[in-house]
């Protein structure tokens, strides 16, 4: 019996993933009920059909598979004008039309080939009069932008570049430019990215110049003469301001900031971070992005409106059982733009897309000014024992050099585990890794500062400068983590010598 628990949209991304993969070579779905029991036990399974339908747009690696999943989740009426949609609109791919003229073969008696076939057309003569009309609304809606780009994703390189100069060819200025710079920021030293460049270089667009200006900063040496010289054609064409700002502004004016929340990082750097603005009408914008501080933003998801109660009900469901803070929009801004800065050379499009709901937000310096002071144990001990360290150990395939000190602690015995630790510490957090374990207690105690917790704050900045207590702190990390190793095999014995060694 599979446990009933609402999955965020992440996890269902994942679970559908994980489906499409492990039935990869299957043909009778219907033996394999199994594998769909945590989708079946979603309440809302709208999210689940939204995010099929963007498989439509992929490579289709099991596309039999992605019907018998539409056809199970997605109501018959529904399914059927979604699949006509898809059918007539100028935008789909021909791949696209055709998946959905099979699929709407086997579920609707009443459909017609010879009506089908007039909408089937070269993917190289999609953009007509109605482009126009999608360009327009993506500036205002992130959602129709990122169908864009997932259609343009979805085409073979060389119909990507097709695409893009027929654009241009037609369009110039903020439309063209709001379509283009997530082409470009994502990806920036492909093919794709680098015709972007060139496109925007000549939109004569604002956006294009904001950009541009903002990519110098993180794009590779080889990449920078080429934005330089597109910045430079720009201005002689008379964008000579990043006037962006005002043009955002503008666009967000009938709305507000409504909740900004964000988890502690858990032992592999990982937070889940939610951005929300209430419009005039009470309906909710809403994205969810997952970053960590590695590599900073991972993954991005969103609806441009939602009821109170479908934002209240997500929120719940993606924070389940973890703590979230509820901060000021600048701090989380700030957290953010540090963020892209990891991301450097690959940010995803649809966070390119969603970030445009920060505009009117200014960020806020999450500089700290506490005076480092020496911890007494007891502090120290607060320390280890905070909620934000519940998830602050390394699981068993965490690196290489972790996987190489747990072989090496299957030969050693209980009783020599704390020197064995104390000898590897390095080991495990080598110079690279112990930067990134560093920097996360500074993260955390900026966190705690904005939430209000300022004796923790103090403390963690305290721990931060004293690279003792720092070791001892790191070397706790490796107990928890020998704890949650051996508690995961469910080696009972093994768990009860460790507790009385090590749980107080």
């Amino acid at each position: 019996m599979v446990e009933n628990f609402e999955l965020n949209p992440f996890e269902i991304k994942a679970e559908i993933s994980n489906i499409l993969t492990k039935l990869a070579d299957v043909k009778d779905f219907e033996s394999y009920e199994i594998h769909y029991r945590t989708l079946d036990s979603q309440s809302d399974k709208s999210i689940i059909v939204k995010l099929l339908f963007k498989e439509i747009n992929t490579e289709q690696k099991n596309p039999d598979l992605i019907k018998f999943l539409l056809a199970r989740y997605c109501p018959k009426q529904e399914l059927v004008e979604r699949l006509w949609n898809i059918i007539k609109n100028n935008m789909s791919s021909n791949n696209a039309k055709i998946f959905a003229l099979d699929l709407l073969r086997d579920i609707d008696t009443n459909w017609s080939y010879d009506e089908c076939d007039q909408y089937l057309e070269n993917p190289n003569e999609l953009v007509n009069s109605d482009t126009k009309k999608i360009l327009d609304n993506a500036i205002i809606n992130p959602e129709v932008q990122i169908d864009f780009l997932d259609f343009l994703n979805s085409l073979p390189d060389n119909d990507k570049i097709v695409l893009l100069n027929s654009l241009a060819d037609d369009y110039s200025n903020d439309e063209l430019a709001n379509m283009l710079v997530p082409v470009f920021l994502s990806a920036p030293n492909s093919e794709i990215g680098k015709k972007a460049l060139e496109i925007l270089g000549s939109s004569k667009s604002q956006l294009a110049y904001h950009a541009l200006s903002n990519a110098l900063e993180f794009a590779s040496d080889s990449l920078k003469p080429a934005i330089k010289k597109n910045l430079s054609i720009l201005k002689l064409s008379g964008i000579r301001e990043d006037n962006s700002h005002e043009f955002y502004k503008n666009l967000l004016k009938d709305s507000s900031p409504y909740k900004f929340c964000i988890t502690y990082p858990d032992g592999h750097g990982n937070q889940a971070v939610i951005i929300s603005r209430i419009k005039k009408s009470g309906k909710i914008q809403f994205v969810a992005i997952v970053i960590d501080d590695y590599k900073g933003i991972r993954d991005c998801f969103g609806f441009n409106e939602i009821s109170k109660f479908e934002c209240n009900a997500i929120i719940e469901r993606f924070y389940r059982g973890q703590r979230a803070l509820e901060l000021e929009p600048g701090v989380l801004k700030s957290i953010l733009i540090y963020a892209e800065k990891l991301s450097a050379q690959k940010i995803p499009y649809e966070y390119v897309c969603w970030k445009n709901l920060l505009a009117d937000i200014e960020p806020t310096s999450l500089a700290l000014n506490y005076s480092p002071e020496k911890l007494s144990s007891k502090e120290f001990e607060d320390i280890l024992k905070s909620d934000f360290t519940d998830y602050w150990f390394l699981n068993s395939t965490y690196s290489d050099e972790y996987e190489e000190f747990l072989k090496e602690l299957a030969n050693i015995c209980p009783e020599k585990y704390d020197k064995f630790i104390d000898e590897n510490v390095e080991k495990v957090f080598f110079n690279d890794e112990f930067k990134i374990w560093h920097e996360r207690i500074m993260h955390t105690a900026v966190l705690k500062h904005f939430a209000g917790d300022y004796k923790t704050a103090k403390n963690l900045c305290s721990l931060y400068n004293d690279k003792n207590l720092v070791r001892e702190f790191f070397k706790n990390i490796l107990r928890k983590s020998i704890y949650e190793y051996y508690f995961a095999k469910n080696e009972k014995e093994k768990v009860r010598t460790i507790e009385k060694m090590w749980v107080k």
